[in-house]
């Protein structure tokens, strides 16, 4: 069972090169994204929220996201989009979402993990009443074991700048971010990790792939190179381990598989769902299937 601390996916990041080339891939596969938000910040508890030069367009639901990282200015590139894109494009957080970060901290902490502290964030919003500082609070699940991205936590403090109604509806129908997924070739490793960082077991689907699941509906799926490509044929993995794919719910996939045909998006099918290969996304198979 989830410990109250954690309780969904909140939104999983992608950092990438070209945002309005990516904001036309994600137009063509029937999304909505909201306009450019700058980000600032903290490192560290107790500093004062500075400008990081970077900010993001995003894929908004009722309750989580997809958030599409760029730097605000290419020519002053912010030096963590910089460092996650000489990994690769594409996936680089998972971000939990918790009512109670202060108390996920202080169990991992208690549990022998190192965290960065809670620490702030905020961006700018444009709202129908017009720009709002949305902000947050955030922590860093053990940064130097954490090769397949930014693993956080975070807590909304003004979801109402955030979940904008006018934001949520898409054109492909799809309602809620449903599943990420990670590849790793250390599986027995990242599964007892990330048990630790949500404080739960997973659930098995056979000896090659582990699940979390989560109050508000999301999962985790943590599987080998050979059963991600199973689940997810056609596509090009990211440096393993990373963030290899996010699914979303789509309540009529005959009506996207439709969409993507006539948008002359490349796609496969595997175990019932719809798979635009990493390539054509800008660094991570988007999936679309239907759960609910």
């Amino acid at each position: 069972m989830i410990v109250p601390d954690i309780d969904n996916i909140n939104h999983v990041g992608m950092a990438v090169r070209d945002l309005r080339d990516t904001t036309s891939r994600y137009e063509r596969l029937g999304f909505q994204l909201t306009p450019f938000s700058p980000h600032s910040g903290a490192w560290k508890p107790g500093e004062a929220v500075q400008k990081l030069n970077s900010g993001n367009r995003c894929v908004m639901f009722a309750t989580n996201y997809l958030e599409i990282l760029a730097s605000e200015d290419p020519a002053a590139p912010a030096p963590r989009i910089e460092n996650f894109l000489k990994h690769h494009q594409g996936g680089c957080i998972i971000c939990f979402n918790s009512e109670a970060v202060q108390a996920a901290d202080q169990r991992l902490v208690a549990s022998g993990i190192k965290t960065s502290g809670v620490i702030p964030l905020q961006r700018d919003i444009d709202t129908p009443e017009g720009v709002r500082t949305a902000k947050f609070e955030r922590m860093q699940f053990a940064p130097d074991d954490s090769p397949e991205g930014y693993i956080q936590v975070a807590r909304h403090l003004t979801p109402q700048y955030i979940y904008q109604p006018r934001y949520i509806v898409h054109a492909n129908g799809c309602n809620r971010l449903n599943d990420t997924f990670v590849v790793t070739d250390d599986l027995a490793h990242f599964v007892e990790k990330y048990a630790r960082y949500v404080g739960a077991a997973a659930q098995w689907n056979g000896d090659d792939c582990a699940i979390f699941g989560f109050a508000l509906g999301t999962r985790l799926l943590i599987g080998t190179s050979r059963r991600m490509a199973k689940m997810l044929p056609g596509t090009l993995f990211p440096p393993v381990p990373g963030i290899v794919a996010v699914s979303f719910n789509t309540p009529d996939l005959a009506a996207q598989r439709q969409r993507l045909v006539q948008a002359r998006v490349p796609f496969n099918e595997a175990e019932g769902r719809i798979v635009v290969p990493a390539e054509e996304a800008s660094g991570i198979a988007v999936v679309f299937d239907n759960r609910s």
